[in-house]
């Protein structure tokens, strides 16, 4: 049974993101319809702080560079998902 935990921590994963990737997009569809412009600079900033964040990752030996990896990945389907809250 010990075998079937990565996978299901996986999972678990990927739908927690989808649940909350969901809520993220109704919510910032909800804040664009009541006040635009201050919405969009709200989503706008949490992107910025993505950026910074990554920028301050990956510095130092073969490991933290694998983990910068794979976190620049993770990353970059939240960021995705930004784009499209302000999109929509």
């Amino acid at each position: 049974m010990t075998d079937l935990k990565p996978i299901a921590d996986e999972a678990a994963t990927r739908f927690a993101f989808s649940l909350l990737r969901s809520a993220y997009l109704d919510l910032a569809q909800t804040l664009l319809r009541i006040e635009a412009e201050p919405a969009r600079e709200l989503l706008q900033g949490v992107e910025h702080r993505i950026a910074y964040r990554l920028g301050s990752l990956g510095q130092g030996d073969v490991e933290g560079h694998l983990q910068a990896s794979a976190l620049a990945a993770a990353a970059g389907q939240v960021q995705a998902v930004l784009r499209d809250a302000q999109a929509g």
